[in-house]
């Protein structure tokens, strides 16, 4: 019965979004839906392709005895999952009633406990992304391939000495504990996003490309990059869950437009200027590809691929950002123009 309304009420939505697609309309969000659906599509049939060539590289890093991932390594994966699971429940259980109060009271019904549940997810990102990357930064900010703009101490290139696997010994366990994180996100999604979540095909498509990033990453010995896009993506991930949080349950509204600017300065530097400037610095700068062309081409074609998509996708994100940033700053008023929940409830008060 539940779930029922609730498809009916998502399904609603959409089609109101979806109908009439033209140019002008594209910056109505809702209207987006359909072209991340077959985004999704179009990326999951093109990485399709790579499968014999994943099985290639391997026997490539076999056969000229170098540094590659050790698959016994998954078991970090599997213990990740496992905890990942038991601490968001612990999560749940001592913030849910707290933020169920604390909620700003234009939320009603099933828009409230909907939001309760996204605020309960974000209060346990804010705790998780800081830990993640305090932990990268003190493992691996020495090493030649961890960037100055991240706090880096001796970068030299991103791919430094691929295509061996980077030498540092915890590597496999951090790569392993943030896959299991995306892993769970993705999961979580499939199985309970359709029945609650209107922006299910971007969800999708973000969470796949991560990882699948994360899986290509590994196979084709490409570790650094895929933790210098966790590490950038991680920092702003941080400011932007405590942001919205406080944003709906906080009082002070000094705060809101503290933690707001913080979300935009922290996610305009690494995720708008940081990220694209590695992706080029991969691009133009990748002499381990070049020793041994033939055999590590695709898996480059592959990496700059998926970043670059998921770049778009940073870009998307970015003008919604600053439409709330303009919103908060210039009506002193918390708007979140991003939430199609939020902007049918301000329809209805406007009325």
């Amino acid at each position: 019965m539940i779930s029922n309304i609730l498809k009916s009420k998502k399904q609603q939505l959409l089609q109101e979004g979806q109908q009439n697609i033209t140019l002008g309309k594209l910056v109505k969000f809702s209207h987006y839906e359909t072209i991340f659906k077959y985004s999704f599509f179009a990326v999951l049939f093109v990485i399709s392709l790579y499968s014999l060539d994943v099985i290639q590289f391997q026997q490539f890093l076999k056969e000229k005895n170098l540094r590659r991932f050790d698959w016994a390594e998954l078991k970090w994966m599997v213990i990740g999952l496992i905890l990942i699971h038991i601490t968001k429940e612990i999560n749940r259980y001592l913030v849910y009633d707290y933020v169920s109060k604390a909620l700003d009271k234009k939320y009603v019904g099933w828009d409230r406990q909907l939001r309760v549940q996204k605020i309960v997810k974000w209060i346990y990102d804010t705790f998780y992304y800081s830990a993640a990357t305090i932990f990268a930064y003190i493992v691996f900010r020495e090493e030649k391939w961890f960037p100055t703009q991240l706090g880096g101490q001796n970068f030299t290139e991103t791919m430094y000495d691929f295509p061996n696997m980077p030498d540092n010994p915890w590597v496999p366990f951090y790569y392993m504990i943030q896959t299991s994180s995306h892993v769970h996100a993705l999961l979580l999604l499939m199985f309970h996003g359709t029945k609650i979540e209107l922006k299910y095909w971007e969800y999708l498509l973000h969470h796949f490309l991560a990882v699948s990033l994360l899986y290509f990453s590994t196979i084709y010995n490409c570790e650094s990059i895929g933790i210098v896009v966790l590490v950038l993506h991680d920092i702003s991930d941080i400011f932007l869950a405590y942001g919205r949080t406080y944003a709906d349950i906080g009082k002070n509204k000094i705060l809101v437009y503290v933690s707001f600017s913080a979300i935009q300065i922290s996610w305009l530097y690494t995720r708008v200027y940081v990220f694209p400037l590695k992706i080029y610095d991969i691009m133009v700068n990748h002499p381990g590809f070049l020793l041994y062309w033939e055999n590590t081409k695709h898996a480059l074609y592959n990496q700059v691929g998926l970043m670059v998509v998921l770049f778009g996708m940073h870009i998307y994100w970015t003008i919604f950002m600053i439409k709330v940033g303009i919103g908060i700053f210039s009506a002193g008023k918390y708007k979140n123009v991003y939430d199609n929940r939020e902007n049918k409830l301000d329809h209805k008060k406007e009325k």
